[in-house]
């Protein structure tokens, strides 16, 4: 199955609506009132159910998203309708974001950055620079090498793997803590960097990796 058709039915089958615990916080932590958030254009980059487009366009952001699948993009729109909330939604791969440069004050890439090889990575973090605006701040996170995908995944390289499990054919990168800071040194400013370790399916599963919030300088 390719990584488009992965998506495209993933979207079609499930529907996330509240915003990740993670994200709440460090957006709190940025904006802390209305005032600082007001106006401001905020991406969300692999949307999917439009969980946090929303939250941002919530909490008084201009909203825009950008999802590989169409059918993400769709849900995006539908989401924000039923909220009453304002947004504009494209549909594009996080290497190739189809937005000028400079033009975001918040660039929010979670839990899809990591998706491809350690070049894909790359470029996904170029591009977030390229359309962040001097000073604006993004808020990503990585998987770790002690995340359990790991463990159910096939090894391309030393970081790099294709997920065997319930993300069957999707490739993916891990990075140790120095990587993880390494990849987002250039041309940012490090403002946060946390570790995070969440167990589910009753302790079977782990997800871990590292939460960070960088500022463009």
């Amino acid at each position: 199955m390719g990584e488009r058709h992965f998506w495209e039915d993933h979207h079609a089958r499930r529907r996330m609506i509240y915003p990740a615990e993670e994200v709440v916080r460090l957006l709190a932590y940025a904006f802390p009132d209305e005032k600082s958030r007001r106006g401001r254009r905020a991406l969300d980059v692999g949307a999917g159910s439009g969980r946090h487009t929303v939250l941002l366009g919530r909490w008084g952001f201009r909203a825009y998203a950008v999802d590989y699948a169409l059918r993400a993009v769709l849900n995006v729109r539908t989401f924000l309708a039923e909220e009453g909330l304002e947004g504009r939604v494209a549909c594009g791969a996080m290497d190739r974001l189809p937005f000028r440069d400079s033009v975001f004050d918040v660039v929010l890439p979670w839990e899809s950055i990591f998706y491809g090889d350690e070049a894909a990575v790359a470029r996904a973090v170029a591009e977030v620079r390229r359309v962040l605006a001097p000073g604006g701040l993004c808020f990503a996170n990585l998987r770790s090498p002690g995340d359990s995908h790991v463990a159910e995944s096939e090894a391309l390289g030393p970081n790099v793997y294709l997920n065997r499990g319930e993300w069957d054919g999707l490739t993916f990168t891990v990075y140790d803590e120095e990587a993880a800071r390494r990849l987002f040194a250039e041309g940012f400013e490090l403002v946060w960097f946390d570790r995070y370790v969440v167990t589910r399916r009753n302790e079977t599963a782990r997800d871990a990796g590292w939460m960070l919030l960088v500022r463009k300088k």
